[in-house]
């Protein structure tokens, strides 16, 4: 048996948007793996036939990963197979190339191409329906023919780019880069004629869309030119009129899910009076402008397990003309739940796990998911029971030795608190071991008793690993997640109050050598932790936040739902910024701490990170500062290979130094 290690995520296969045929006899689904060689990850599209359960490659591209059927033979998907296509990406010109592809065999064929950047695409009757990315800084060259006016107009644009314009907020965003005067717009492409049409008012950013029969598309938007807030829209587009009509006006409410029951639309939105930004969805419908509650629900709509080994491309939610079919995730698991036309909640599948993306075909619910501590694989339930679909996973995990997780109820001031501890591997209950205190990010997240591979390479390597689910976390209602304005108090409490439990509970483990780690809501938690605490020898601080005064106004989202969370802004209230700020106690931190940063992070920019490090610095704590160019927030989940084995090493070299 292999001990798992710091490069095994590379072996390890990630399916996802698990689509069924219109005739349910075959799906296709999108399978992303990394390559460290080339430092980045592939997809390729597989084939799954119903009837004799046998999985085969669809693709060999290595690009293909978007894709919906035309017809319960012929995928349509994008790729950038097309040399005269290549070259104007080159040029910086945005084109997208889409193929179709016979399953029964055969080589895919360019079908066509639109002048914009998809990154969607849903088909509705003969069109279909794009979603695509719209840059209002560059100057539209889609509609000019080839020639020296062509040129001169596209290298006077490039001649701009040593530099960028901000005149909007916000303008960056994490994984997008820098989004001023950038949107996402809807686009309709005639299969018949070939014209292709952006049908979206200017400067409006949609944020999400659905098509329903083949005639109308919902969707929810943002329209601002100045400061983008969290307010959203939900309007209806009919394709075969062009008619846009707004169903609920962008004031007051966000939106998540939209759909059509019974012939009346539903949604999943929410007022965020109470419980502020973070705040659940309630399930709404609206007629003739008038907005009604349909459920006073309380639970999350979405799946909100901690996982770093997935990509979850697909939906959250699918409906049928009856039934909403959704994610919710309870306590430490995430399950499927209905919502019928009246507002009648129904859990139809709760089993310890987590699913990350659901398909609906006849009366089977499909999904990629994670179960009995693996890796993600496709699944069918039909009502009664479920069924492995894939095993793309299976011999990786037969090799390796995971470690289980162990999990216990404890109370702190009369809460009760999930509690989950991972053995080294091998363990040997007559020694002692290092223990790393692990806190997730959020802070509305979720850890549980599934796969994680961070977790497992530290098991793997002599340590024990623990964490739960402190108040704030997601999964137990609004009035538990809700920490506004406490951020640092009893969330700090309750991972304290976990390290005590499991030194009781497991002597085993060395409490002179512990160790803390957390990245974004963890990373502050982790900041926070060793500037009101010695009790850590070593801590590794990633993504991190240390002074929201700067967060707030640096941070794609730090302008709204920061100074939401603190309930405080730098002008009326500093001194609560200041008051839950990890730096404003970094005079007080011994605990020698490694800093992982990524100088594209506009989640938790470098600027918190490099200030808690300087402040260490300058205190005379030992700290090391990694910061990685080109990552974002997601460094950790989806960072290029060879970047996530690095922060990985820098982490286990660190707390060798310090624990062992």
């Amino acid at each position: 048996m292999k001990q798992i290690d710091i490069r095994d995520f590379t072996n390890y296969h990630y399916p996802t948007i698990f689509t069924p045929a219109p005739d349910g006899k075959h799906a296709v689904m999108a399978v992303v793996d990394a390559n460290e060689k080339d430092n980045c990850y592939e997809s390729c599209l597989w084939l799954y036939d119903m009837e004799t359960k046998k999985t085969s490659r669809l693709t060999s591209g290595k690009k293909e990963r978007t894709f919906i059927w035309m017809d319960s033979e012929t995928v349509l998907f994008i790729a950038d197979r097309e040399k005269a296509y290549q070259e104007k990406a080159k040029n910086e010109e945005d084109w997208t190339c889409f193929y179709t592809l016979n399953i029964h065999g055969g080589e895919a064929q360019f079908a066509f191409a639109v002048p914009y950047k998809a990154v969607k695409m849903k088909k509705a009757g003969n069109k279909l329906v794009l979603t695509v990315k719209y840059d209002y800084n560059k100057p539209d060259l889609s509609h000019m023919e080839e020639g020296e006016e062509k040129k001169a107009a596209l290298k006077a644009w490039k001649e701009e780019k040593d530099y960028e314009v901000f005149d909007e907020l916000p303008f960056w965003a994490n994984g997008q880069g820098i989004v001023n005067k950038k949107r996402t717009r809807l686009a309709v492409y005639d299969l018949e004629s070939g014209s292709c049409e952006i049908v979206t008012p200017d400067y409006e950013n949609v944020e999400a869309s659905w098509v329903e029969g083949d005639d109308t598309i919902l969707y929810v938007s943002s329209l601002y030119t100045d400061k983008k807030d969290v307010y959203q829209g939900l309007k209806q587009y009919t394709v075969s009129t062009g008619e846009l009509e707004t169903l609920v006006e962008q004031k007051d409410m966000s939106i998540d899910y939209a759909c059509i029951l019974k012939g009346k639309v539903t949604f999943f939105g929410s007022y965020m009076k109470e419980y502020g930004f973070n705040e659940n969805d309630k399930l709404y419908t609206v007629e003739d402008g008038k907005v009604e509650l349909l459920s006073d629900y309380d639970d999350s709509v979405h799946n909100s397990i901690c996982c770093d080994c997935k990509f979850a491309d697909g939906v959250s939610a699918v409906h049928d003309e009856d039934k909403i079919y959704f994610i919710a995730t309870l306590r430490k698991q995430s399950v499927i739940r209905t919502f019928d036309a009246k507002g009648h909640m129904e859990t139809i599948l709760d089993r310890q796990g987590s699913v990350h993306t659901l398909a609906k075909s006849g009366d089977t619910i499909y999904f990629t998911g994670m179960r009995d501590m693996g890796l993600t694989e496709c699944y069918a339930f039909d009502g009664k029971e479920e069924t492995k679909l894939t095993s793309f996973n299976d011999a990786v995990m037969a090799e390796r030795s995971v470690c289980p997780v162990e999990e216990f109820i404890f109370t702190y001031k009369d809460l009760e608190l999930d509690g989950y501890v991972i053995k080294p591997v091998n363990f040997d209950p007559n020694k002692t071991y290092p223990g790393i205190l692990t806190i997730h990010g959020g802070p509305r997240a979720t850890f549980g008793p599934t796969f994680f591979h961070e977790s497992e390479v530290f098991a793997n390597a002599g340590y024990f690993v623990f964490f739960t689910n402190p108040l704030g976390s997601d999964g137990r209602g609004n009035e538990f997640a809700d920490i506004t304005g406490k951020h640092g108090g009893i969330d700090f409490e309750c991972c304290m109050a976990l390290t005590d439990e499991v030194l009781k509970r497991y002597p085993q483990v060395d409490e002179k050598h512990l160790g803390v780690m957390g990245g974004s809501y963890g990373g502050f938690m982790t900041n926070w932790v060793i500037g009101n605490t010695t009790r850590f020898a070593a801590a590794c601080s990633q993504r991190s936040i240390s002074n929201w005064v700067s967060k707030c106004m640096t941070t794609d989202i730090g302008y709204y739902f920061n100074m939401d969370q603190i309930k405080a802004d730098p002008w009326n209230s500093p001194e609560k910024m200041w008051q839950h700020s990890p730096l404003k106690y970094a005079n007080m931190a011994k605990t020698p701490t490694l800093f992982i940063q990524s100088d594209e992070d506009y989640r938790c920019w470098m600027g918190d990170a490099i200030q808690m490090f300087s402040a260490l610095k300058y205190f005379g704590v030992e700290a090391r500062m990694c910061l990685f160019h080109g990552e974002n927030h997601e460094l950790s989940r989806s960072g290029k290979p060879k970047h996530r084995i690095r922060r990985m090493t820098e982490m286990m070299e660190w707390f060798e130094k310090y624990l062992k």
